[in-house]
């Protein structure tokens, strides 16, 4: 969606295609910009980049990441019979642990145990990352061999509403937008009161459900932020 696809439908929505709206149609899509960068603080859905490997990399290269989630290699670690790394040796300690309740080399058994233990402390440990957000620095480790490339998970920073593909995201960012302005409408038609008039505006009631829907979608995204998977 384009930032006039929000802005048609939340102007329907204020004015039924029927009432002039108070809100000239910059000053909605200015609310619709805000509301992106409120939104930014809690979306969540992750994209990937593909990136030359190193022990530190500097993400000012890649400005489309707001955060990162997780490091991946871009292809499994391949090991011959000949090998003597670590992965590969595991293989054969779990083979012959297997087969450990059938002999009696209760010694050996122990000793693979360990060696096995071990293994599994340095390959928990491969691809940790740390992000310093001051510097935009990441730091990598790299415990069972540097690949050329890696794939970097990250949640991107939203600059423009046509980034937003996620039918539940553009939700959120139609609803932010219309709870925002549904406040700045009340706010105008309660500016001035009117006295002894035949009728009166709904200054007053557009205003508190602005604010109401505003805050509980707030909450809303708080929980998300919380867990997996939204709620919808």
């Amino acid at each position: 969606m384009e930032i006039k696809d929000y802005v048609d439908k939340i102007k329907f929505q204020l004015t039924g295609g029927v009432l002039q709206s108070e809100i000239p149609d910059d000053s909605y899509e200015k609310i619709i910009v805000n509301s992106l960068e409120e939104m930014n603080r809690y979306y969540n859905v992750t994209s990937l980049i593909q990136v030359p490997a190193s022990e530190c990399i500097d993400i000012v290269e890649y400005p489309q990441i707001e955060s990162v989630v997780s490091i991946h290699r871009t292809s499994a670690v391949n090991y011959d019979s000949s090998t003597s790394d670590p992965v590969y040796m595991s293989q054969l300690q779990y083979y012959n642990l297997g087969r450990g309740y059938y002999n009696y080399d209760w010694t050996y058994n122990i000793s693979a145990y360990n060696t096995l233990q071990q293994i599994n402390n340095t390959m928990s440990t491969d691809l940790d990352f740390r992000y310093d957000d001051l510097t935009k620095k990441l730091y990598i480790n790299y415990s069972q061999g540097k690949p050329s490339e890696v794939v970097i998970e990250y949640v991107p920073k939203l600059k423009d509403v046509s980034e937003v593909k996620s039918v539940f995201w553009q939700d959120i960012l139609y609803r932010l937008s219309l709870a925002h302005a549904k406040i700045i409408l009340g706010r105008i038609r309660t500016r001035f009161v009117q006295q002894g008039a035949l009728w009166t505006d709904d200054g007053s009631t557009i205003l508190a459900e602005g604010t109401a829907e505003l805050e509980n979608l707030r909450e809303q995204l708080r929980t998300n932020s919380d867990l997996i998977l939204p709620i919808d």
